[in-house]
């Protein structure tokens, strides 16, 4: 009873509206009754205080009735509206803002139902590009990570590393850009600190309160996540490799530091199991991304878990694979689309990517230097390789404008929902295709 007294404080604007509405029924239910009962009916009390009046009317009685109870009925509408408005004031913003929450909420919820299989930032560079059009994102993330803050959390609470999870709830965030800044502060100074972002601690904390999956979900809720972010597993998962001179390398940060080329990854333990979300995400999928990211560190662990491998063989959606635009270094040295693909067929099974998304515009000729030192390559095309393996390519100007070589996350996302409206996708209704035509024409 005290909460609902408190909707009665001064300065809320809501008790005028509450009075009007308390009067609108009643002005409302004493001319239902006139009109239906007849005035002899209406009560004892009734005819005492309307008697003279009815008695004026004679005839005319029940238009009055009528009159006044589409009088009481507006009056109740306008009420009803008003005490809304004074409370949504307090709940919702609004400036311009309303509309893209509206619009969110209802159009973007009908989109299509998209998994995304990565990590690294490769993977939040292009869920920040498909989240422009459709909600229905499942984000399934390696945890395979053991270096940097990450390995340090891992190493010394148990805990699956929190990084790669954290940049795809932040690329998924509707928060406002400060919150955004804080979660991927990262401390540089301070014992213990040091090194560790605030959105890796906050995991962190409510990993220790509710477990690891469950602090992945509330955080999302506390960043206004558009979609779902997952761990590929909960298991503790090792990556390791072995190279084509024979010897094995343990540990995801040290796989890139080989000078041998990798022949084969594996996860230890070999059957981990993938969680029941991300296997039901799968089989409700309207198409599968893999990518962009390394390819043996953050794409094919993904693909180990034997529950997300089968899943994928088993649905009948096609397969986007997003590849890099430079080789890397201890990875995909000298490497070209078609042995990208060869390497996922490798350790998952022939025939599994569709589609294969390539930059095809030339980087400058500084960025061309830049990564020469650091022995990486813009990755070739192989349009006859690809072709033989049934792999229909997929190309454009997909690079970002900015110093280094990255994707630009509109770019990517336009050209996979174009094909993927073109070619496949079947939305709910006429409308909700029409609306993502449109929207994907007006981001061209």
């Amino acid at each position: 009873m005290g909460d609902l007294l408190k909707w009665l404080y001064p300065g809320l604007g809501i008790k005028r509206w509450i009075t009007v509405i308390i009067i609108s029924l009643a002005l409302l239910l004493f001319s239902f009754s006139t009109i239906i009962l007849g005035f002899n009916n209406i009560g004892y009390l009734g005819r005492f205080i309307f008697g003279e009046v009815f008695e004026s009317l004679g005839q005319y009685t029940y238009i009055v009735g009528i009159i006044m109870a589409l009088f009481s009925l507006a009056l109740l509408t306008i009420a009803t509206i008003k005490a809304n408005q004074a409370i949504l004031r307090f709940l919702i913003p609004t400036d311009d803002k309303l509309v893209d929450i509206m619009y969110n909420r209802r159009h973007l919820s009908r989109g299509p139902k998209l998994v995304v299989l990565g990590g690294g930032t490769g993977l939040s560079v292009l869920l920040r590009g498909l989240k422009n059009y459709t909600s229905n994102i499942t984000a399934v993330v390696t945890v395979a990570d053991d270096g940097g803050s990450s390995g340090r959390l891992r190493g010394e609470m148990g805990m699956l590393p929190p990084g790669d999870i954290r940049n795809c709830l932040i690329a998924l965030s509707e928060a406002e850009p400060l919150l955004e800044k804080i979660f991927q502060h990262r401390f540089t100074s301070g014992k213990g600190l040091e090194g560790h972002s605030f959105g890796n601690l906050f995991l962190a904390a409510f990993t220790e309160i509710l477990g690891f999956e469950q602090a992945v979900k509330e955080s999302a809720k506390v960043l206004a996540v558009r979609g779902k972010v997952l761990p590929v597993t909960l298991e503790n998962v090792t990556l390791q490799a072995k190279l084509k001179d024979g010897s094995i390398v343990r540990g995801e940060s040290k796989i890139p530091n080989t000078q041998s080329p990798i022949d084969r990854v594996t996860l230890i333990p070999t059957h981990a199991r993938a969680l029941k979300d991300t296997i039901e995400a799968i089989k409700d999928a309207d198409a599968i991304i893999l990518g962009p990211g390394s390819l043996y560190t953050s794409i094919i662990p993904n693909l180990l878990v034997n529950d997300v491998r089968n899943a994928i063989k088993e649905c009948k959606v096609p397969v986007y694979y997003v590849c890099n635009i430079m080789t890397q270094k201890g990875e995909t040295q000298g490497y070209g689309a078609a042995d990208h693909v060869e390497a996922i067929e490798k350790h998952t099974f022939p025939g599994i990517v569709d589609y294969i998304v390539l930059n095809n515009k030339d980087i400058s000729s500084r960025q061309k230097h830049l990564y020469l030192l650091e022995n990486a390559s813009t990755v070739k095309i192989n349009p006859k390789r690809l072709g033989k393996m049934k792999v229909k390519v997929l190309q454009g100007n997909l690079l970002a404008d900015t110093s280094q070589v990255r994707h630009n996350p509109d770019k990517i996302a336009n050209m996979i929902l174009s094909n993927l409206l073109e070619n496949h996708y079947t939305g709910k209704s006429i409308i909700d295709q029409l609306l993502l035509e449109r929207k994907l024409y007006d981001k061209k």
